[in-house]
């Protein structure tokens, strides 16, 4: 039941109040409130906004515009939110084009989720092509007065053409009349293909190079070549990587890279190598640098539309039929001419159908593919996926190429420039006794020979750091830094090793000791141990012929 105020003194004479009374208020039951329909009691603010929050459940609130191109965050959107697309983009797994409706469907909680995103359309349909509607396809029927060259875009439909070679309709090098007749070697690349090859001694017929089999030649700075010496004794440690030598920084390495000199770091990088770059090009003919047709020798005589480009030149022209007979441009009725940049005019486009949105860029077409692109890529066609992907240019995909020298015609080794005169050492043997010449093994590296004369070896290989707390085995090539907070440490040495080998202890502080104790009968400068115990402290024992010596 209601509840009443008493308004001064006895109720009965007051009236109940009213939008134009004074009087005695008295609230609403709940019945009452959700009725609506009673003017003469009140309601608490509470229940006058429970009661139009219910109202308005599932209503529409207009909240702005929307940029799918840069968009705001829709994470705790509620049902009913809409808004207007300003600008174009991708959104929720939807094209937006300005001027559609984005609408919440419910509320989205704090995560966007794409079911909860309704897309109003707003683009208009088309309502039909050449008075037809529907999933409208053109055939040429479907315009009237077109000469066979129109509907067939064939250049043989056309009369009065020139009468060209084989080569200028396929482009092929093998339609060309008069090129020469390249010898073996030019095909094969084989220095065994060569012809008037000189006779030498056992070691002179095999090849000089880093190669499995090669005989390996000191450079001009009296230096083996960069070949695999993990056989050769006596050597100190060297580095094991090229990014391990102090001027050489190798950074993404990548395929077909080189190292290269860079004067302003005084450092050797990885780079790719550039034609520009390469010593002992081939002499190119005028048309290799300038790229014009009239360098061409032996072209052929074109008739004069080849020139002129000038439909006007052609002989034998077609009868056209009655859309030749219309003007061109964008009115009523006009024929649509293509503009110099053969795109179609400003013209109403709003009945065609089946219009591609278009990519904005090469990867996004159906036919390309585009994969970790790099500075001097081309676009190449792959026939195995039948895509278009990014790839650097190789020269034998080089059409054009330039007229080779004559050792590359006949294949002959006397028509070589710059022969070598061979010394004495072309008639020693290979091998490794004394005054042999050193060959490579199959798996191109030096054999086992003494390289205790060699100089100019890149520096020792980094030592492995090892942290210890406790007594523990040491082996070459570590580094140990060790804690003795918790009580002192014993480090014992291997067997003594090859000379050469290296082993480093730091005390890193001096709560205890460091004992270094050597294997066996084995010494430390001829003592039976070394102590660290000081702070810091360190020292390096280098394996010696008989002990180990401390550095």
């Amino acid at each position: 039941m209601g509840i009443s105020i008493k308004i001064g003194g006895g109720a009965a004479s007051i009236p109940a109040a009213s939008t134009t009374t004074e009087g005695k208020v008295r609230l609403a039951t709940s019945a009452e409130a959700t009725a609506g329909t009673n003017d003469l009691t009140a309601m608490t603010p509470a229940k006058v906004k429970s009661v139009v929050d219910a109202a308005i459940v599932g209503g529409v609130t207009y909240q702005g515009t929307f940029d799918a191109s840069s968009p705001i965050d829709l994470s705790n959107a509620t049902k009913g939110d809409l808004y207007i697309i300003s600008g174009a983009g991708t959104y929720a797994g939807r094209s937006w084009d300005v001027g559609d409706h984005l609408l919440v469907n419910a509320d989205m909680g704090g995560t966007v989720t794409n079911s909860k995103i309704d897309k109003i359309d707003s683009t208009d349909s088309v309502t039909s092509v050449a008075g037809r509607t529907g999933a409208v396809v053109l055939s040429a029927g479907d315009v009237s007065g077109l000469a066979a060259v129109a509907t067939s875009g064939a250049y043989s439909d056309l009369s009065g053409t020139p009468t060209l070679a084989t080569v200028a309709t396929t482009g092929a090098y093998s339609d060309l009349s008069g090129t020469p007749t390249l010898a073996t070697v030019a095909t094969t690349g084989a220095y065994s293909d060569l012809s008037g090859l000189p006779t030498l001694g056992t070691a002179a017929a095999l090849n000089v190079g880093t190669s499995a089999l090669n005989v390996v030649q000191l450079d001009a700075s009296a230096k083996l070549p960069a070949v695999d010496g993990s056989q050769l004794t006596n050597l100190p440690s060297g580095v094991t990587t090229l990014d391990g030598l102090s001027d050489v920084t190798i950074t993404t390495v990548a395929d077909r890279q080189v190292l290269t000199y860079d004067s302003a770091t005084s450092e050797w990088i990885n780079s790719a190598v550039a034609y520009a770059d390469v010593t002992g090009t081939p002499s190119l003919a005028t048309v290799a640098t300038t790229g014009a047709y009239s360098d061409l020798s032996g072209t052929p005589t074109l008739a004069t539309v080849a020139t002129t480009g000038a439909y006007s030149d052609l002989s034998g022209l077609p009868t056209l039929g009655t859309a030749a007979a219309l003007n061109v441009g964008t009115s009523a009725l006009n024929v649509v001419q293509l503009d110099a940049s053969a795109k179609l005019p400003a013209v109403d486009g709003s009945q065609l159908t089946n219009l591609p949105s278009g990519a904005t860029t090469l990867g996004a077409l159906t036919d390309v593919t585009i994969t970790s692109a790099a500075d001097r890529q081309v676009l190449t066609y792959d026939a195995g996926s039948s895509e278009w992907i990014n790839s650097a240019v190789a020269y034998a995909d080089v059409t054009g190429t330039p007229t080779l020298a004559t050792v590359a015609t006949t294949g002959a080794y006397s028509d070589l420039s710059g022969l070598p005169t061979l010394g004495t050492a072309a008639a020693l043997n290979v091998g490794t006794s004394a005054l042999n010449l050193v060959q490579l093994d199959a798996s191109a590296r030096l054999p086992a020979v003494d390289g205790s004369q060699l100089t100019n070896l890149p520096a020792a290989v980094s030592y492995v750091y090892s942290a210890q707390t406790s007594s523990f085995n040491a082996a070459v090539g570590y580094h140990y830094s060790v804690n003795t907070t918790a009580g002192a440490v014993t480090a014992s040495l291997p067997a003594l090793p090859s000379p050469g080998a290296e082993v480093r202890f730091k005390l890193y502080n001096n709560a205890n000791s460091l004992t270094i104790l050597p294997n066996g009968t084995d010494t430390i400068d001829g003592a039976a141990s070394v102590v660290l115990a000081a702070a810091k402290q360190a020292i390096t024992l280098v394996a010696g012929s008989s002990d180990w010596e401390v550095l």
